[in-house]
Order: C-alpha cells, then sequence, then structure tokens
C-alpha cells in the first residue's frame, strides 16, 4: 500500500477506529475486561471510551488491553506509525516518526517501544504483508 492510499484509506479517526475494531473484533465486540460479548452496546457520547460492557459496568475502548493503552494519540497516527515501522527496510528512528507524525519525540519513542513490543509478544497482525529480501 502506497502513503496515499493509506491516506485516502484512513481519511478521519473514525474509519482509523473501525478499522481497528475489525481487526480486533472479527465476530463483533467482546469486553476486554469481563470477555462477555452479549452484554456490549455503542454508547453515542463522543468519549473516548465508545463501547460500554452492562455485564460488569465498565467503559472501554479499541485500545484497550492493546498497546495503545493510555495513549493520548489519536488511532489514525498510530496507523501511520504502525506503517511506517513496518514498511521500512532499515528500521524507523523516533526522530523520523517525530518529524513525519507531528508528534513529540518524547512520544513518537514509546510509541516505537510499545509497537515493538507488540511484535515481541507476538500480537496478531492481519491484513496485506509485503516482505523485502533485502
Amino acid at each position: 500500500m502506497a502513503v496515499l492510499e493509506l491516506f485516502d484509506r484512513f481519511p478521519n479517526e473514525e474509519s482509523a477506529r473501525r478499522w481497528f475494531e475489525g481487526i480486533r473484533w472479527p465476530d463483533g465486540v467482546v469486553c476486554p475486561r469481563c470477555d462477555s460479548a452479549e452484554r456490549v452496546s455503542e454508547v453515542k457520547s463522543g468519549k473516548p471510551m465508545p463501547w460500554r460492557c452492562y455485564a460488569c459496568k465498565k467503559h472501554f475502548s479499541v485500545k484497550v488491553g492493546t498497546v495503545m493503552e493510555s495513549s493520548r494519540l489519536p488511532l489514525r497516527t498510530w496507523v501511520v506509525g504502525i506503517y511506517l515501522m513496518t514498511t521500512s527496510p532499515k528500521g524507523v528512528s523516533s526522530m523520523k516518526l517525530h518529524r513525519d507524525l507531528g508528534i513529540t519525540q518524547k512520544a513518537a519513542w514509546f510509541m516505537a517501544q510499545r509497537i515493538r513490543k507488540g511484535w515481541m509478544n507476538g500480537q496478531r497482525h492481519s491484513g496485506e504483508l509485503e516482505v523485502d529480501e533485502s
């Protein structure tokens, strides 16, 4: 996927949220705290925790229980950061993420560390994958 295609596919935060939700919950939303799927509903409040589990009475988002948890960065920024880190054959420095994403160097460093942690923990990746032989 080219960078322009990435921006076309994710024009706003809502599209990024729906994409992450589709990857995380392909069979429907499940509460990350109690694993309930029957008593979960979307709350139309505009708050950062758009889902509510009526079994355990907790609000949650697609970030809960992932490397993105407790991050204030928008999901769209995470999409671009993950794209940059996975498509660069020689890796990406936190300074490059800082410049390309328009975030602080500290936030870029934490993002890179969390993405690497996700790779080490064997978190599932899906979708298109391109491998470079270099």
